[in-house]
């Protein structure tokens, strides 16, 4: 982990940050937290497609971090104040240490891309 990112917050990106779409759509919404956000309006401002932003903000959802309405739009609402001042903080490193954060996102993408294909390169040779 980068030593400018301090181990609690790197915790928290490995349990609960899965990729930067993620990254980016949690700060997104933190930033307007009274507005409810339609998918279209989330994947317009990260630069996705509508079908791959849906299980961002789903993942989101389950991580606590999101709340999703009966109309299938998104808030910003984490499900505790230890959440929220760890999403203020992660926001702070994002904001001062861009490169090492994104590092630690992509690492974590990379270790389970790696994983599965030793899983599945250890199931063909049987």
């Amino acid at each position: 982990m980068e030593s400018v990112i301090p181990p609690d917050v790197g915790r928290f990106i490995l349990e609960r940050i899965d990729s930067i779409a993620q990254l980016e759509a949690v700060l997104l919404l933190r930033s307007s937290p009274d507005t409810w956000w339609a998918c279209k309006q989330v994947a317009e401002r990260l630069y996705i497609t509508e079908e791959s932003c849906r299980p961002v903000l789903e993942g989101l959802c389950a991580q606590g971090l999101l709340v999703k309405s009966k109309q299938a739009v998104y808030r910003y609402r984490p499900e505790t104040g230890d959440l929220r001042e760890m999403v203020d903080r992660l926001a702070y490193y994002y904001t001062k240490h861009l490169v090492p954060v994104s590092n630690l996102v992509h690492a974590k993408a990379r270790t389970r891309i790696e994983g599965f294909a030793r899983a599945f390169k250890l199931s063909s040779e049987e």
